[in-house]
């Protein structure tokens, strides 16, 4: 690593610029932002586009704001269980895994305060078809009143899966749950799903 009284310099290579961040190097931090916000935020918006665009804004600074706190920590975390120098692409996989996490968070926090989304709560127009979308929005909502009280797992299946649209492999990499695991709660989630319709009166 090549370092001088101000800091990090002519670093080049992912590993010591992450290094240099634990160090304190602002120019390095400066560095992280600048090679990963804009295709970060690009990756986010088409993911959770349908959230708005202050909160992809605030996912993406919160992305952020946890791999630079305490120095980089979990940047270092990460790095030191590489058996490979990573490179940047490896790196910028690892932040989107950060920040798919940090979406998971959030939505198991808005299923525990059951929040009520920008969505459900802007009023419709009148007519016909007003009338059949908010009669599709009530089923809904009764169907995602009967899934949360199944298993929390099963819920947070259907929410990643039918709400952010996440495939099954993608939300076993966001969990951390195990493949076969994942494939079974879709199982388990489709059985919750018949008993709830049952349940509802609905076909």
């Amino acid at each position: 690593m090549l370092v001088s009284d101000g800091g990090c310099v002519r670093v080049t290579d992912v590993d010591n610029k992450l290094r240099c961040i634990a160090a304190g190097d602002s120019a390095s931090a400066a560095w992280l932002f600048d090679a990963f916000a804009n295709p970060l935020y690009v990756r986010l918006r088409r993911r959770y586009g349908y959230l708005g665009s202050t909160e992809v804004d605030d996912l993406l600074q919160d992305t952020f704001l946890q791999a630079l706190r305490d120095r980089g920590r979990v940047l270092i975390r990460w790095l030191d269980r590489q058996t490979a120098l990573p490179g940047e692409s490896a790196l910028e996989r690892y932040l989107w895994d950060l920040a798919c996490g940090l979406a998971t968070n959030r939505r198991r926090a808005a299923a525990r305060s059951n929040v009520v989304s920008i969505e459900t709560a802007t009023p419709l127009a009148e007519g016909p078809r007003a009338e059949r979308a908010l009669l599709g929005r009530d089923v809904l909502a009764k169907l995602d009143a009967c899934l949360r009280e199944s298993n929390a797992r099963t819920y947070l299946y259907y929410k990643l899966r039918y709400v952010d649209g996440l495939t099954p492999d993608e939300i076993a990499q966001t969990t951390g749950w195990s493949k076969k695991s994942t494939y079974k709660r879709k199982q388990i989630l489709d059985e919750a799903v018949e008993r709830c319709a049952d349940r509802i009166g609905i076909a």
